[in-house]
């Protein structure tokens, strides 16, 4: 995990079909389908997959300080 607290869950690879990977959140709650390409390498059917959700903090202000920008440029 980085420096801010995140929430950690975990991903059954239920299918990997045309690129296309199904993965079943543990509980079987809900299924979220993801490109293979943003997966570790090797990943196959039947892998358990953890995922990291943490507060990009510094990519938000950026993008708030270029859209201040763009903002004020559009005023003048």
């Amino acid at each position: 995990m980085s420096k801010e607290s995140g929430k950690e869950i975990s991903f059954f690879v239920d299918r990997i079909v045309g690129g296309v990977v199904t993965l079943v959140y543990e509980g079987g709650e809900f299924t979220a389908d993801v490109p293979i390409r943003v997966l570790p390498p090797g990943t196959i059917e039947g892998d358990y997959i953890r995922a990291s959700f943490v507060p990009d903090r510094e990519k938000k202000n950026r993008l708030k300080d270029e859209i201040d920008s763009l903002m004020d440029e559009l005023e003048k």
